[in-house]
């Protein structure tokens, strides 16, 4: 389980920077009236949090880790879900980095 734990928690710090970037940038072509969206994930991608910036969906995640770590167990649902949520922030931050470079 600690092996699980950590794991989760290297791929938090991971995608930390990389939102906190991500959300700097989108910041930016907001003001020059550029990024023009709702929301960075649509209603059906797993989250509960509606947001046009990155980071609510991390700490939405990180939530869900620090549950599991403090009940000390966890379903195999949630698991998934956290998996889930993490491999789909991974894609769309890369993603987004790219097309910013293009």
């Amino acid at each position: 389980m600690e092996n699980l734990l950590q794991q989760l928690d290297e791929n938090l710090k991971e995608l930390y920077r990389k939102a906190l970037d991500a959300d700097a940038l989108l910041e930016q072509l907001q003001q020059q009236g550029q990024a023009k969206y709702q929301t960075v994930f649509s209603k059906d991608a797993g989250f509960r949090v509606e947001s046009n910036r990155f980071m609510p969906y991390l700490a939405e995640t990180a939530e869900q880790v620090a549950a599991i770590r403090h009940n000390q167990q966890f379903n195999t649902s949630t698991l998934q879900r956290v998996v889930q949520q993490l491999q789909l922030l991974h894609k769309t931050l890369t993603e987004f980095r790219a097309a910013v470079k293009a």
